[in-house]
This record gives C-alpha cells, structure tokens and sequence, in this order.
C-alpha cells in the first residue's frame, strides 16, 4: 500500500469525475458502494465517492455519527472523549471545517496551562523540590529533576533516528522493530524507572512490552514534522464532534444508525453486506472503516488468509476508562497547585478542560485512567468508578473535598463499536511482518480507518485513509 500524497488524491478525484459518472449505477437500485462505519474516514469516503456521481449507503453500528470523535455533551464545555485536538496542519480537516462554516477555537495559549500538573505518588503531592530527593524517584542522578511523565520523550527525542514520515515502515529501520521496554533497558533503564515512567500511565500502550519502537518513533517524528508548520493546537467550537456531524449533514448519502453489520461476502459481482438484525444488503464494492478488534468479529466470506488474517486477529488497542468531572468551585485556586494531576494510583492522570472563551476557565475535570487502572475501573463499574476517582483527588487535594461532581465515565474497551482506544498498537515484529499487506482489498471489499493511514496521524489520519480508499474504490469501477 503506497501513500498517496493529498494533491494526488484530488487531482486523481477530479480527473476521474467524467468517467465515473458515466457508468451505470448499481443493479436494481443497490447502491454502487456500503461503508460500513461513520466515522470521519468513513463520512470522508462517502463525501468523495458521492462527489464522483456514486450512490453510497452508510451503516453504522452507533446511534451516533463520528466514531472516536466524540464530545461528551453532557459535560460543560463538550470535553472530547475522543478525538482530543487538531494538534498539526491537517488540511483535510480544517478544509472540511471551513467548508461547513464550524469555527476552531484556537486553545494555543491553553498549552502552558495544560501541561502544568501536580505529582501524586502513594496519594500525596510532591512538589518538584521535594521530588528531586524522595525515596521515590528511581531516576539517576543526572535525571533526578525529570519528572515521571517526561522521561520516555527524553530518551526517545534524543535516540529518533527517523528524518521523514514514511521511516517507521521502511526496511531500513527494521532493527528497531522491538519494544520499547528492551530499548530503555538498553539505554539503562531499570525495571522501577519503566514502571514509573512508561507503565503507570501510558497513553502509546499497555505496557512498555507491548508496542514497538518504530510505533514510538513514527509519534515523536510526527509531532516534530507537524511543529514545522507552527505551534498548533485548535478544536472545533462546541466539541470535534459537531465536524462529522456536519459532515453527515451535508451527505445527499443515506445513514443507517444503530445497524450493525456482522457479516462481508465478496465475488465476482458484488458484496452481501449482513445486519444483526437480519437484513441482507448488496452493492458492486463495500468499505469497511471499523477499528480492527469490531473487525475480528466481523465474518469475512471467503475468510481472510495469510498475513492479512494473521495481522487482524493479533493487533492491540490500549486500554482506557474516563471519568469526567465538574469542579463546583476553583479548588486549585486554594491550594495553589495546578489543577491537572499525574497520579500513580486508579485516577490515573487527570487533565484540566479549557474549551471556553477566557484561555484561564475551567470547565471540567478527565481523569484517564489506563491499563491495568482502566481493566480495574471496568471491573467495578461506573459509578464505583466515579467514586474512586472523586476519593483519590480529595484525598491528595484536601482542597477540592465537597467540590466535585463526577458527571461521566465512559470506557472505549468496553465500546461494542470502538473495544480499544486512542490508536492501534503495533507490537513489537508487527510491522515488519504485516505493514503493506495487512490492509490490501478483499475482493471488493477495502479498508481505511484511522488505523490504516500511512503519514498522519489522529483525525487527519481518518481522513488520509479516507481519500486513499475512495481512489482505491474509483480505480476498480
């Protein structure tokens, strides 16, 4: 699977129009193409091909439009449970913000505030002072200033060997096809230091031994590439979400919510798509645009074989649990700590909300809780959950006692639709076994998702996947 550049793909698009429109439409009325998932990659899909004269049914499994892109609405100031930023130039996603006139807040000046936060270890604060000498800190002496969550980015800024996007799946790099528990072993790390630094709360993973290097490096070049163009960092004005909402609007293309699909046949002619609920429904190519674990349970008829099978029924989502709570009165202002909180117990890390207006206001409160916190939160419930959280916040800050309300937890493991958050996890081998292969079509039937984008990264990887698979579809009609 090659990458297609973005003016490729439109040039592609615009060349092909006249001749697509041309042919005929599916038989008897079926639409030329299913997209399984409305999700950005597969509104984007559906966008273009509908663009090209082709008539598209999209179904989804949710009740809802957007997929990971999902602002909690019940929460003041719409925190994103999903889709968290537009942290880069994502033109496909900002062209497609404009063109639906939603504005983006720019939250650039929010970044300090953000990333200031308060250390929790056994439940109690530590203030950087105290941290450089506590019986805690496993950090030799020269990093005994580096805080808990800035060790990893150290070691791996300083060791990225990649100098462009397409590195983390190129021959060349290969040796570094190994965990990032064995790279930080073999730059003296000690077991202590990676449970602390990587495991306690680990956005990339699991574990330190579950996600390889080229995964770890592809994030921390991206995010250098993408600073190229400027510090960015915007969101869309009353949550991400409203950007597939009006992306579902502007569709003459039929949405089927709540449609679950189970089953994908494929020949010669056509794809059956199959339905829970016992609806069989046919077009000439389908699109499927799920994360991989809802892939698993899909069945594939012919089934999927070789290194494409094995890929699908061995990738890993990262775990995660968020509970979200409102702050009924400023309590960082009393106590005079940041209001955001690295912890190492069930809260996991706990990041301030500044959707408004004013750069200093505080909506609310997302504890994510990760891991073996996030198997331990689904284990107990919501609203143990949410009590648990609420405990442990009031137990570091005395402050915030009585000034908490957990309003919402929600867990994407635990998500028929989603099972597994934030990004795919590329183990340790993967990559060098399954990258190129693992998302080539069967029959008529393709792949995009977020997942499958070769360069970006976040909802403009949605979105990249969703262009290369609408070329992928418009080169076989």
């Amino acid at each position: 699977m090659q990458p297609i550049s973005r003016r490729q793909g439109l040039h592609l698009l615009a060349v092909g129009s006249a001749s697509v429109l041309a042919r005929p439409a599916g038989a008897q009325g079926n639409p030329d193409v299913i997209i399984v998932g409305a999700g950005l990659s597969g509104l984007y899909a559906a966008s273009l091909l509908e663009e090209q004269g082709l008539r598209v049914l999209v179904l989804e499994g949710k009740r809802r439009v957007g997929g990971r892109v999902f602002s909690v609405d019940n929460v003041p100031g719409h925190p994103e449970g999903g889709a968290n930023a537009i942290a880069g130039p994502y033109p496909r996603l900002r062209s497609m913000a404009e063109r639906l006139k939603i504005p983006l807040v720019d939250r650039l000046a929010r970044g300090p505030l953000k990333r200031e936060r308060a250390l929790v270890i056994d439940g109690k604060v530590i203030s950087a002072e105290a941290w450089k000498d506590s019986p805690r800190n496993p950090f030799p002496d020269d990093l005994r200033t580096t805080m808990p969550w800035e060790y990893t980015g150290k070691i791996v800024s300083g060791s990225d060997p990649f100098t462009s996007l397409d590195d983390w799946y190129s021959k060349d790099f290969q040796s570094y096809d190994v965990s990032l528990h064995d790279f930080l072993r073999l730059r003296g790390a000690t077991d202590e230091i990676i449970e602390l630094a990587v495991n306690t709360n680990f956005p990339d993973g699991n574990s330190a031994h579950d996600v390889s290097m080229l995964n770890i490096f592809a994030r921390d070049f991206g995010q250098k590439f993408r600073a190229r163009s400027g510090p960015i960092n915007m969101i869309g004005k009353g949550g991400n979400q409203r950007i597939p909402e009006g992306m579902a609007r502007t569709l003459k293309t039929e949405i089927r919510l709540g449609t679950k699909v189970v089953g994908l046949r494929t020949d010669k002619s056509g794809v059956e798509v199959r339905c829970q609920d016992g609806t069989n429904l046919h077009a000439r190519f389908a699109i499927c645009t799920v994360p991989v674990p809802v892939v698993q349970q899909i069945r594939f008829d012919p089934v999927l074989t070789g290194v494409q099978a094995r890929a699908v029924k061995s990738m890993l989502y990262s775990l995660c649990t968020q509970i979200h709570i409102v702050p009924t009165k400023p309590f960082w202002e009393d106590d005079g700590l940041p209001p955001g909180m690295w912890t190492d117990g069930p809260a996991g890390m706990i990041s301030p909300n500044y959707p408004g207006d004013r750069p200093e206001e505080i909506t609310s409160l997302t504890a994510y809780a990760r891991g073996a916190n996030a198997t331990y939160m689904d284990s107990i419930g919501p609203e143990a959950a949410k009590a648990v959280v609420v405990r442990a916040i009031e137990s570091a800050r005395p402050a915030s006692k009585g000034r908490l309300k957990a309003i919402h937890a929600h867990s994407w493991q635990l998500d028929e639709f989603a099972m597994g958050a934030d990004f795919m996890i590329w183990k340790p081998g993967q990559i060098s076994q399954f990258y190129g292969n693992m998302w080539a079509p069967h029959g008529r039937i393709h792949f995009c998702g977020q997942h499958t984008a070769p360069n970006e990264s976040g909802m403009e990887g949605a979105m990249e996947s969703g262009e290369r698979v609408a070329l992928e579809v418009l080169k076989q009609i």
